[in-house]
């Protein structure tokens, strides 16, 4: 490997020195340092200060800075620095971080973006959002929202489950025979919404579960497809179209601002997307949703979560989310559960401390140790809601039946901890009864 390689990893360190050799003046107006699409490195600045002939000095000391220290991901100094419209800098200002002060780095990306920032906050007043996430799939996310949604409509509640999934969807197939099922999904709404005609579609994109009909509350369910997919794979993509000024997070907020509406649910359920892709990403930070983080004991699974809390971290986004997430132990199996979860419970607590506290002396270190060791234990971010693996929910078939005799074997433990979560969010008590469990007033 020749002397002269930087590795991508190795920018941002390098990066920082070169803001540091530069000397840039004090009150200089922000900066951007830019990764584009490729990994190269540019430099942005407003042309109001173009006039600037000290600033304009030390931003070629920077660009002379830049290209001597990233090798490949740098550009010829006399290419990299870029006056711009000030509206410009706006669109970077979401996926940028503060390296040294007045200096930003901004990754213009295709995909992922959304992870950069935390835009949504809590509800207060309104129907709470529950967004089931995993980094890896197949771990019983859409089992749960029609689990979930089953219990939440036998106590009162009137649900919103959506499926987000749009690459794989589950939660139509699985719940409703083809006549069934709506005539539009999600991916059509989003579609059609481009063109100025998502409103038409909302009448006919939820149905309701045969099993919910003589549920106290009510179930819909907007599935990711409509009644007859039709070409979905063109639909699929355009359905994550975004634009600067409507970017993919405004659009989804604005289709369950309208189903929300039309309907009045209690609660809404997301099934989101797994893995890092920006509808997992929207789902989970920009919607003001609490994050139900579906895991197993696997370094798969760490790895993944590993690499999104150290991020949020890095980012200082980590104390403000941290508080909205709950960790979920899906399809723990039949046999030496106790073990395993013990283990989980272990692995569940380090990557808490580590990836979602600062250990510095003057950070959050104390309250770590509380998080993962202290009193409040029960109930903590690393304290799993447990779902066993039920034989009979294993293949879907039995989730357009569900009853209690299918549900609360595979999740009593894991509805017991949602309850007093939800409650939490100002959802109702449920008292529990030697017959099981109703709901309190």
């Amino acid at each position: 490997m020749s002397a002269s390689f930087v590795s991508f990893d190795e920018l941002r360190g390098r990066i920082r020195a070169a803001v540091e050799a530069a000397e840039l003046p004090a009150g200089a107006p922000p900066v951007y340092v830019i990764r584009n699409l490729f990994g190269t490195v540019g430099i942005s600045v407003s042309d109001e200060f173009e006039d600037d002939e000290t600033l304009r000095d030390a931003l070629d000391r920077l660009a002379v800075e830049l290209h001597r220290r990233l090798g490949a991901h740098g550009r010829p100094a006399e290419r990299l620095l870029l006056w711009v419209w000030p509206d410009l800098l706006e669109v970077l200002g979401a996926a940028s971080q503060e390296i040294r002060p007045g200096v930003f780095l901004a990754e213009r990306l295709k995909v992922c973006g959304d992870w950069w920032s935390l835009n949504g906050q809590r509800r207060e007043g309104r129907a709470p959002r529950y967004t089931l996430y995993s980094v890896k799939g197949g771990l019983g996310r859409s089992t749960t929202v029609a689990a979930l949604a089953w219990h939440l409509a036998r106590h009162g509640e009137n649900v919103l489950a959506v499926d987000l999934d749009l690459e794989s969807p589950g939660l139509g197939p699985m719940l409703f025979e083809k006549a069934a099922r709506p005539r539009f999904g999600v991916s059509d709404w989003f579609v059609e919404e481009l063109v100025g005609q998502g409103e038409l579609l909302l009448p006919d994109m939820v149905a309701n579960p045969a099993w919910a009909a003589d549920l106290p509350g009510t179930v819909w369910v907007a599935p990711a497809q409509g009644r007859d997919p039709g070409e979905y794979l063109a639909k699929l993509g355009r359905a994550s179209m975004a634009t600067a000024s409507d970017p993919w997070t405004a659009r989804l907020e604005r289709l369950l601002e309208r189903l929300e509406v039309r309907l009045e649910p209690t609660v809404v359920l997301l099934d989101s997307r797994s893995g890092f892709h920006d509808i997992g990403a929207a789902a989970v930070t920009d919607i003001g949703a609490e994050a139900l983080l579906f895991a197993v004991d696997s370094p798969a699974t760490w790895t993944g979560y590993r690499v999104l809390f150290e991020h949020w971290k890095a980012l200082g986004l980590a104390s403000r989310i941290r508080d909205r997430l709950s960790l979920v132990s899906g399809v723990t199996p039949e046999t030496g559960t106790d073990r395993y979860l013990t283990q989980f419970h272990e692995k569940a607590r380090h990557l808490v401390r580590d990836g979602l506290y600062e250990s510095d002396a003057g950070g959050d270190e104390s309250a770590a140790d509380q998080a993962s060791n202290g009193a409040a234990e029960r109930d903590a971010l690393h304290d799993p809601l447990v779902i066993h693996w039920s034989r009979a929910l294993a293949n879907g078939a039995a989730l357009r039946s569900l009853d209690e005799s299918v549900v609360t074997p595979a999740y009593g433990p894991f509805l017991r901890r949602f309850d007093r979560l939800h409650q939490g969010m100002g959802g109702p008590a449920i008292r529990r009864t030697g017959l099981g469990a109703v709901r309190a007033g």
